[in-house]
């Protein structure tokens, strides 16, 4: 062979070779994403550690294809932003109190009514019955998935800031209503915007609350407000996944569900108790008698005003208290 045709040769092997990686990085790159994750909650918090146990047990199950990069804090999107920008596509993932979005979705109202839930476990059953498959459909009919059920209870004041039906009852008892995001509410009661408010557990402890508040009605043993705090997705983002990815997301949410959620959020009201205890806050705990007062008057509110006004409100209020039997 001519030294002229070796060149060649060698040419033509180095060509494919070059041919070939690139082909196999394109190929790689295509595998892999990174998936934006926002929630308005602070970094170590019981929300912000769902979504990274989440996101953490992906990355391993896909071996790396599927990342995760959390925004804590509102460093990406403001909070009653992050709905928005799923349903566009510009959020991939969100821990996202579905109230939030009540004002475009007055369905999803029922996520956070008055009395209609009453305990922890009693809300995350609510994924394997009518009334969850129902509030799945609706979040699905707006762009973004349902994916881990996440339940908080909360604390009560007297003038509250809460969801749209909370405010509907509470307007109706004689509160003067302020409605805004937990994470706005130590500069609102640190100015004197608020005087006390209503809010989870969790954000009682993770915003330090207790440092601006005197008085607080614990829900230890009883308590009128919970609200569903999910783990949602885009639809768009959902589209992107290949159907192994999405067998495993849903395997990981289910895993969440059996072994995580609860066994992490029960813990949570202790951890107020302690919290507020420490800081010499003055707790009440509300009893039976009187949580038996407020859903008679959430019936006559709230409930009422829900079936009347929302398209399909009755069936999703009867659907919910189904839940509860």
């Amino acid at each position: 062979m001519s030294a002229k045709q070796s060149l060649l040769k060698a040419a033509l092997i180095l060509a494919i070779v070059f041919s070939l990686m690139i082909l196999h990085t394109g190929m790689s790159s295509a595998k892999s994403i990174t998936l934006k994750v926002s929630h308005q909650f602070a970094a170590g918090d019981v929300r912000d550690q769902m979504g990274r146990v989440f996101g953490d047990m992906v990355t391993e199950k896909t071996k790396g294809e599927i990342k995760f990069r959390h925004y804590p804090a509102q460093s990406l999107f403001k909070a009653r932003e992050q709905w928005d920008a799923m349903r566009k596509g510009a959020l991939d993932m969100s821990t996202f109190p579905l109230d939030y979005a009540s004002g475009k979705v007055p369905q999803l109202s029922i996520t956070l009514m008055p009395c209609a839930v009453t305990t922890v476990k009693q809300g995350l059953s609510w994924r394997n019955k009518p009334i969850g498959k129902k509030v799945d459909a609706i979040l699905g009919q707006h762009g973004v998935r349902n994916l881990v059920w996440a339940w908080f209870d909360g604390g009560v004041g007297s003038k509250i800031a809460a969801g749209k039906k909370f405010e509907y009852m509470l307007k109706e008892a004689g509160a003067s209503i302020t409605s805004m995001p937990s994470s706005e509410t130590y500069h609102a009661l640190s100015t004197g915007v608020i005087d006390t408010m209503l809010t989870s557990s969790a954000s009682f402890v993770s915003y330090k609350l207790y440092e601006v508040l005197k008085y607080i009605n614990a829900p230890r043993d009883y308590s009128i407000w919970y609200m569903s705090e999910n783990l949602c997705i885009s639809e768009k983002t959902w589209s992107r996944l290949t159907e192994d990815q999405q067998k495993i997301f849903m395997e990981t949410a289910e895993w969440m569900h059996e072994n995580w959620i609860e066994k992490n959020f029960k813990t949570l009201v202790d951890k107020l108790i302690e919290s507020y205890t420490k800081a010499g806050v003055e707790i009440h705990y509300m009893t039976q008698a009187e949580f038996n007062e407020w859903l008679e008057f959430a019936k006559k509110t709230s409930w009422q005003d829900y079936a009347k006004n929302v398209d399909g409100g009755q069936e999703l209020l009867d659907l919910a208290l189904d839940a509860m039997k």
